[in-house]
């Protein structure tokens, strides 16, 4: 499934988002503790399907939708950057996670047939409509997405 999804570090033979030698900065590590109200929901836990991600973008917030999956540490870093946002205080942000579980899941097919690699992020602007997609642990990419978002 991996190699299919072109999630593969052929030097180590393992999946990409998980190869600690290659990213010897992905960890496991707890994730930061947040606020009470902080704007953060679990669209999907087990791979099922979510039709549509417009029905859950925040009107007047910048939407961040994370497609993740447990086992890969890229998503946890990208995890662990939202999470220090929110932690901070950013109360225009909104943030909705969706466990892919496994690439041939109901949710991976929907969404990430020609995605290369997790972490997937959907970016929503503050008008409620899409304004970036990435992939990968690109955190200054991501950030100016929402800068970006948040000028919208």
């Amino acid at each position: 499934q991996f190699k299919r999804a072109g999630d593969w570090c052929a030097p180590h033979g393992v999946p990409e988002s998980q190869c600690l030698e290659c990213h010897p900065d992905l960890t496991f590590d707890p994730l930061p503790q947040l606020p009470e109200g902080a704007d953060i929901a679990w669209l999907s836990r087990a791979g099922e399907d979510v039709p549509s991600l417009e029905a859950h973008a925040v009107r007047g917030k910048v939407t961040v939708f994370d497609f993740y999956a447990e086992w890969c540490a890229a998503c946890r870093k990208v995890d662990g950057h939202v999470y220090k946002r929110l932690a901070s205080g950013d109360a225009a942000l909104a943030y909705r996670k969706l466990n892919i579980v496994e690439w041939e899941s109901p949710l991976g097919q929907r969404y990430l047939k020609t995605v290369p690699s997790l972490p997937f992020v959907v970016v929503y602007g503050r008008d409620g409509k899409p304004l970036r997609t990435l992939h990968g642990a690109d955190l200054a990419a991501l950030d100016a997405a929402i800068a970006e978002a948040n000028r919208r």
